[in-house]
């Protein structure tokens, strides 16, 4: 185990300089050869990032956080430099797909690549708010911000196109309301800020499910990849294929995802996501606060007698079944 680690860290630190230095150079490529380095870099950015979440299990919480961090960093520095370099198209008639009308729920593009930027942009997840996050192109996300009291479906969001691609989607300043996410549409990454006395419910996703300052809101989610920071008193649902991540964390529970649909509907939105379901790695939490050998004490399992199917009931409007 040692060797396979310590053989990661030698690949990966080696990978990490080579992006840093294409990076660096970026400023000099030719306008013509600036968006497929671009797109480039994001490829090898989230290839990186996957071996990464595929050895994570094996590394040192030292050297997972250290690599982590890199990510974030190179993603950042990867989105700054496109906002600087590539600067936004300008409104034309000559193509009708390149105006779509803005949205106060939701705005989508039809740039691949530009998609792909933001997505790598976003997808590595940073412990505090970034200085640099006026930089990532939320215009991307379907999203819901600055809500009360209010039940939220995603349905109720126009598509502005629907091209089968997974869509993004932002979650930002809601209050006690319920957030219902169960549709057609396909899912990449859920990004979370600031949600409080929330109940959220999150379909198999093909993306990371990366939350920020929530305090006492129940969720329920599958996905490839969970991070969490700087939250408090949550309830947690989950299917995850690789070990959740929590940071400067409290009073966080966890239990395995429920029943949330019926069994031919959730298969299909599981195969859809390219999520295995017997493969649930819920209980095994990395907390990057905890580096003794012990359990930590910011996170547990749910109990039998805990697990409450009724807050995701309500959401959906149908009675479930959560495992005990």
């Amino acid at each position: 185990m040692a060797d396979v680690a310590q053989q990661f860290r030698i690949d990966f630190d080696e990978e990490r300089k080579a992006i840093e230095a294409e990076l660096d150079g970026l400023p000099d490529v030719p306008k013509d050869a600036l968006q497929p380095k671009i797109d480039s870099l994001v490829q090898r950015i989230h290839a990186l990032e996957k071996e990464l979440t595929l050895k994570l299990a094996l590394l040192p919480s030292y050297d997972a956080r250290q690599c982590l961090e890199s990510i974030k960093a190179m993603s950042e520095k990867l989105s700054q430099l496109r906002v600087k370099l590539v600067p936004k198209p300008k409104f034309s008639f000559k193509s009708r797909k390149a105006a779509a009308s803005p949205s106060s729920s939701l705005s989508s593009t039809p740039s691949t690549s530009s998609s792909a930027v933001a997505s790598a942009a976003m997808a590595v997840d940073s412990s505090a708010p970034s200085p640099n996050k006026s930089a990532m192109d939320e215009s991307l996300f379907m999203k819901f911000e600055n809500r009360s009291n209010e039940h939220l479906f995603i349905g109720a969001l126009a598509l502005t196109a629907d091209d089968g691609q997974a869509k993004d989607v932002a979650l930002t300043n809601l209050t006690n309301c319920t957030i219902n996410l169960v549709h057609s549409i396909p899912l990449g990454a859920i990004h979370i800020r600031n949600l409080k006395q929330c109940v959220l419910i999150i379909p198999p996703v093909s993306g990371s499910i990366l939350l920020h300052d929530c305090q006492g809101c129940t969720l329920v989610g599958a996905c490839h990849q969970s991070r969490m920071h700087t939250s408090s008193d949550m309830n947690i649902y989950l299917h995850v294929t690789s070990e959740p991540i929590i940071e400067d964390c409290t009073n966080m529970r966890f239990a395995p995802y429920g029943s949330i649909l019926p069994e031919e509907q959730l298969e299909q939105l599981f195969q859809r996501a390219d999520l295995d379901r017997n493969k649930n790695l819920y209980d095994r939490v990395k907390d990057f606060n905890w580096l003794r050998q012990q359990q930590s004490p910011n996170w547990r399992l749910l109990s039998p007698e805990e697990i409450d199917p009724s807050p995701a009931s309500k959401v959906l409007g149908q009675q479930l079944t959560f495992v005990r």
